[in-house]
């Protein structure tokens, strides 16, 4: 992203138009929400041309579908400085042409949100916009905004008519020059689509990570979470990330939190719109989560969602193509190299925790193997191609792959890069170096990055590229997973003990047994677990539990529940079902790792 207006642009437009300043002076009324719709009036910059198109961003970065936020605006009119309106042509779902332009002073419209618009296509939540008259305002600056097409690099000032005791949290410049008003600046349309803002009433945690400032706001919709534990909770992560950053590169940051109802949240999600996750921004990022009441599995979900987007100040911050760059929201180009972009983020940011002790082996390794269940849904295919076409419908169905393919891709590319080079480099040390190379504002030649990354690493990986990225052959993942003493095999029969049909859920802040079948120790619905073999279960050790007895239990035919029921405490002890299951994606510690295993397992969690 450019940092700077091009200074020939600006004095060339200031000439002709005679005009002090050239910028886009908006106004918006988060006070007077009518139907979900906020009013906006653009004070333009003085159009040359006599026929001019105004637009709304068809796609943004960091979000590779289509998303026309254009259909999220009504009624829109222009006007001249007498006040008389201007012939409006819709083009499309996202684009207007506005006829006298030279006479253009005034455009008026409303915008609605998308979170609330029943729609096909639904906007995955953090990417998108939701008006909740006094409650908040999540404005994506893109789904509430248009530019001229000639006229992308001025700057933007915004007026912000805001209720009593709201807070915008971002990372734009915001000034307060009333009580209830805001003047928030962005250099110009890209910069501003880049940072995102919240409305609401404070509730904001601020705290340092050597020379940079990390600052959390959270919403949540029934005040269950708050800033101030979601710091706590991100102040391990920031400083594992500042040891692998060996200091953060950038001077700020805004963690932008939304926690929603879970019942909402999930009926939402059970009608197709939209989901849990998060959208990165340079400096930024926001977030749509729900308000977990277990507090072990809210640590868990804040640590990965938040860890995978705050490495995006590493890709594509410091390392991106120049479709990156010169994002055009109109008619956008994709990089090919989105296996960099999200799969080796989403690979490292579970490494990061594995090496900083937030994550045990034994997580670590879960992840890798349920991200190969994942990968086989999408079937095989070329991640460079899929990343250059994933606008197209065929594409952007295996998008998600870059989560799971890509992080798996990363894994196996970093045990390759140590192993061709004795240890002397690592994944993390090829993406550093290219970080110099080219930084936050010099984008590298898309078709030439993989040059650079081979240069970079080791010969040997031009191979691994072709192959495995490049080409669409699947990873050999006992190959790779071997290096660190793990077995792999894409099936295996294993002798297991299964104590029938349950589940469990949470209540009241207890464990209670549902959907209960059949089962050998006549555990019944609604039972309140207690114990395992004596040992009480609680928030912290339940996941360990669940997994040990019930979901892979491979060692313990006979079992002791001590349930909860009537109020009364009853324990049932006795021998379980005995049998084999097929697993699929078998990954499991070898039985006696060579010593090379093992120091490789330990560089890799890097003791």
């Amino acid at each position: 992203m450019k940092k700077f207006l091009s200074l020939s642009l600006l004095f060339s437009a200031l000439a002709v138009s005679g005009y002090a300043q050239q910028k886009y002076a908006y106004s918006v009324d988060l006070v007077n929400i009518v139907n979900d719709q906020v009013a906006v009036n653009l004070t333009t910059p003085a159009i040359t041309q006599e026929s001019t198109v105004f637009s709304f961003a068809k796609a943004i970065p960091g979000s590779y579908a289509r998303k026309d936020f254009g259909r999220f605006i009504v009624d829109l009119q222009a006007f001249d400085k007498d006040g008389k309106k201007l012939k409006v042509e819709k083009l499309n779902k996202d684009q207007y042409r506005i006829n006298n332009a030279t006479s253009l002073a005034t455009i008026k419209y409303k915008v609605n949100d998308t979170w609330d618009t029943k729609h096909d296509d639904f906007i995955f939540q953090p990417g998108g916009s939701n008006i909740e008259a006094g409650q908040n305002v999540v404005m994506n600056n893109h789904a509430f905004y248009g530019y001229f097409e000639d006229y992308k690099k001025l700057p933007i000032e915004i007026s912000v008519n805001k209720p009593e005791g709201f807070y915008g949290a971002t990372h734009l410049d915001v000034e307060h020059p009333a009580k209830n008003l805001d003047l928030i600046k962005a250099r110009d349309f890209v910069y501003l689509a880049d940072n995102p803002v919240i409305y609401a009433r404070p509730d904001t945690t601020s705290f340092m990570v050597g020379q940079s400032k990390i600052n959390v706001f959270v919403y949540s919709a029934t005040g269950k979470v708050k800033s101030a534990q979601v710091a706590e909770y991100l102040k391990p992560i920031a400083k594992s990330l500042s040891v692998f950053f060996n200091g953060l590169p950038v001077k700020s940051y805004q963690f932008l939190y939304y926690f929603e109802d879970p019942k909402k949240a999930l009926a939402d999600r059970d009608k197709g719109e939209g989901g849990y996750g998060a959208l990165e921004h340079n400096y930024s990022s926001l977030y749509y989560l729900p308000e977990v009441e277990m507090e072990k599995r809210l640590v868990s979900m804040v640590n990965d969602v938040s860890s995978h987007e705050f490495l995006h100040i590493l890709t594509p911050l410091n390392l991106h193509s120049f479709e990156i760059e010169n994002f055009d929201f109109t008619d956008p180009k994709m990089s090919a190299h989105l296996w960099m972009y999200e799969g080796i983020t989403e690979y490292f940011a579970h490494l990061i925790q594995l090496q900083n002790g937030l994550v045990d082996e034994k997580g670590f390794f879960k992840e890798m193997r349920d991200k190969m269940n994942q990968a086989e849904e999408f079937g095989s295919f070329s991640m460079t191609e899929m990343s250059k076409r994933v606008m197209e419908d065929s594409f952007q169905k295996k998008y998600s792959s870059v989560y799971n393919k890509g992080a798996l891709i990363g894994f196996a590319l970093d045990m390759l890069i140590r192993e061709k080079t004795n240890g002397n480099k690592d994944l993390k040390s090829v993406i550093i170096d290219l970080t110099h190379k080219y930084g936050p504002s010099k984008p590298f030649k898309d078709d030439e990055f993989i040059g650079d990354f081979v240069a970079a690493s080791h010969p040997d990986v031009k191979q691994f590229i072709d192959k495995y990225i490049v080409g669409s052959e699947t990873v050999p993942y006992a190959e790779y997973f071997a290096r660190v003493g793990y077995e792999y095999a894409p099936q295996k029969n294993v002798q297991a003990f299964y104590p029938g049909k349950m589940g469990l859920k949470m209540e009241n802040g207890a464990f209670v047994f549902a959907n209960v079948g059949d089962n050998p120790l006549k555990v019944k619905e609604g039972d309140v677990f207690a114990k395992m073999d004596g040992i009480a279960v609680t928030q912290d050790n339940v996941d360990d539990i669940w997994d040990a007895y019930f979901a892979e239990n491979t060692k313990h035919p006979e079992i002791e529940i001590t349930v909860l029921r009537g109020g009364k405490e009853i324990v049932m002890k006795g021998p379980i079902y005995d049998g084999h299951f097929k697993t699929k994606n078998y990954l499991a510690p070898m039985a006696s790792p060579t010593p090379a295993q093992q120091a490789a397992l330990k560089n890799l969690e890097g003791k």
